[in-house]
Formats: C-alpha cells, sequence, structure tokens
C-alpha cells in the first residue's frame, strides 16, 4: 500500500479536535487559528462560535487515464477524533495541488465520513460504520438545514476514506484531498435537532459501485427500511459521468417525491445535481420503506466501472434532545435489490 503523509489542520474557536492515525502512518500537524464567526451558505450573517475543522489526505500521484478501480481496494484514509460534544452542520470536499491550488473536481470518485460509534442501520450483513458524510465530485458542499446537526462526542472514533481517479489526459503529482468540516459546539448550541444519517446506495455495506457495459442504458431500484422516526429534511445524490438521474419514493406512492435530472456536458460528463431539500421535511416513521433509483446511460465505448449509485439523506429525529442517544434504535433494517 502507498504511504501517505496526513495533514490535519483546524481552524477554531474554542476547542481544537484531535487527530489519530495509524501506527505506521507520518506525522500529524496541527495549527489552530481563532476566528469569531463562520459564514456557512444558506444563512444571511456568519455565525458565531463555529468550529471549522480541516483535514488534507495525500500526497497521490495519478498518472493520466488511472481509473478508479486503482483505489478501491486501498483507498487513502485517516481517523480522527473531537475534544468537545460537536454538531456538525456543513462538510466541503475539494482537491489540492501541493501549493494549494485547487484541481479539477473530477479526479475525486467516492469520498466517505464515518462515525465507528454508531452502526450502519442499512447493512444487515456485517457490521460496519456509519457514513455521515460522502461526496463524488459533483457534490460541492453538504449543508444541513438551520437548526439542524449531525452529533460527535469526544469518544467516537471518526474516519475518512477517498478514491481518486484521473479521466484527463494530464498527470497529475502530489495530489490532496481536503475537505472542511464546520461544527457548533453543544454547549454553545440551543434547540439544534439531530439528524439521522443514511447512505442509500446500491451497495449498502461496501459501496461498490455499479458497473456498465458500453452503449448500456441500466437501472437499479433498491429499498430500505426506515431505521428512525423524523422527516427526511436534505438528500444529496451521488451519481459518476453517464449518469442520468436520481430518485426518492415512498413505499405505496406511485410516484417519487425528489427526482434529480444530472447536468451533463455533450460528451455525457456530469457537471450537477440538485439536492432534495425541504424545511418541513418528508415525514418517516421506524420501519416505512423508501425506495433509491439510480440511473445511468453509457454513451461511450469503454466500461462505466466505477458508476456510484446512492443519495446521502439526512431525517432530523422527531425528538429534540440536548444531549441525543447515540445507540442506534433496534429497528431491522433490510435491503432489496430489485432488477
Amino acid at each position: 500500500m502507498r504511504k501517505l503523509s496526513i495533514i490535519a489542520l483546524f481552524a477554531v474557536f474554542g476547542a481544537v479536535s484531535a487527530c489519530t492515525q495509524p501506527s505506521d502512518a507520518p506525522n500529524v500537524m496541527a495549527a489552530p487559528v481563532q476566528q469569531a464567526s463562520v459564514a456557512v451558505p444558506g444563512n444571511s450573517t456568519p455565525l458565531p462560535n463555529l468550529q471549522q475543522l480541516t483535514y488534507k489526505v495525500g500526497p497521490f500521484s495519478l498518472p493520466a487515464g488511472q481509473k478508479a478501480t486503482t483505489m478501491w481496494e486501498a483507498p487513502g484514509a485517516i481517523n480522527f477524533k473531537v475534544d468537545d460534544p460537536l454538531w456538525l452542520i456543513s462538510f466541503r470536499p475539494s482537491i489540492e495541488d501541493v501549493s494549494g491550488r485547487e484541481l479539477p473536481d473530477r479526479l475525486l470518485n467516492l469520498a466517505v465520513l464515518t462515525n465507528g460509534g454508531e452502526k450502519n442501520p442499512l447493512c444487515t450483513e456485517k457490521e460496519v460504520s456509519n457514513p455521515f458524510f460522502a461526496a463524488t465530485a459533483v457534490t460541492k458542499s453538504i449543508e444541513l438545514p438551520d437548526g439542524q446537526g449531525y452529533a460527535v462526542l469526544p469518544g467516537d472514533s471518526l474516519d475518512a476514506k477517498v478514491i481518486l481517479q484521473n479521466p484527463t489526459t494530464q498527470d497529475f503529482g502530489e495530489v490532496y484531498f481536503k475537505f472542511t468540516i464546520t461544527a457548533m459546539p453543544m454547549k454553545n448550541a440551543k434547540n439544534y435537532k439531530d439528524v439521522q444519517p443514511l447512505l442509500l446506495n446500491v451497495d449498502p455495506c461496501d459501496y461498490y459501485p455499479l458497473s456498465v457495459a458500453p452503449k448500456e442504458f441500466v437501472k437499479k431500484v433498491v429499498q430500505f427500511t426506515v431505521p428512525t422516526d423524523g422527516y427526511l429534511s436534505k438528500a444529496y445524490g451521488l451519481l459518476q459521468d453517464y449518469g442520468v438521474k436520481v430518485s426518492l419514493t415512498e413505499d405505496g406512492q406511485p410516484t417519487p417525491f425528489w427526482e434529480s435530472q444530472a447536468e451533463l456536458t455533450s460528451d455525457h460528463k456530469i457537471e450537477g445535481l440538485a439536492p432534495f431539500e425541504d424545511p418541513a421535511g418528508i415525514p418517516l416513521k421506524a420501519g416505512d420503506e423508501l425506495s433509491l433509483e439510480v440511473a445511468y446511460d453509457n454513451q461511450g465505448d469503454d466500461w462505466q466501472s466505477s458508476a456510484t449509485g446512492a443519495v446521502m439523506a439526512y431525517i432530523a429525529r422527531i425528538e429534540n434532545d440536548e444531549s441525543p442517544a447515540k445507540a442506534m434504535p433496534a429497528v431491522s433494517a433490510q435491503t432489496k435489490l430489485l432488477k
């Protein structure tokens, strides 16, 4: 496995979060910077008392034409923890070179952040950590609705894994995956709603992609059992090039409550995918079923072997405890692949 140097930079107001690493990893550096407020998209004014936690994973060498499959069995990864209870409210991924210059988003295939303190309720085959943020090249940011956050505690073991690719004709050396999390310390927050993150994926445990043959149209529908009562308030589609749409449908309903058509270039490269957002939310109960549908139309002459089919969704729990319980509800989560 390629040895990576891992750099963790923290811009914080208040306590500084801690980062851990495997025993064979290089040094991790932390550089706190004081900030009085942080601007969050969707808010008209900067919010005080927020923390920004920024991490870089790398460097990676990406020769021209490198497929995502090269990194699937050995993704870049870091482990980190926080010092204080936090509400995580936004996530921003990017790709940079060694000087900090942004590189094309297309170099990112998939990044997944998980919490080892929770079990993924959608994976019934084995015990896997719960994903709370995920991104593909089309994900510019994830922003939770005002007053909602994902709770992380000092005892939670957090992990980030990233898979890069290079679909361009240019070689890239010393490439870094960078992500910034904006968080509100719980001691400074009032009346925040705890969200249940759900990574609805055609492969709910390992997140392996679809393979789409040349000149082939593929549609996949997967059903998931909702693990908690609440309101689905935000959802982001995760597709790759040649992806054409993603949708979510409540059980028993004839049409999706959300369907997002991908914005594609003339050569079918994905450029945009509108998220789902509803301030009132879609009411759901534990045991309800959601159907995820993804579609790919591979107009190229090569296999699309890294076709992510997923939605990163957030359910605002009905309970509004200031110190939310971390235990998952005892509801059996099932997935069924419908061909």
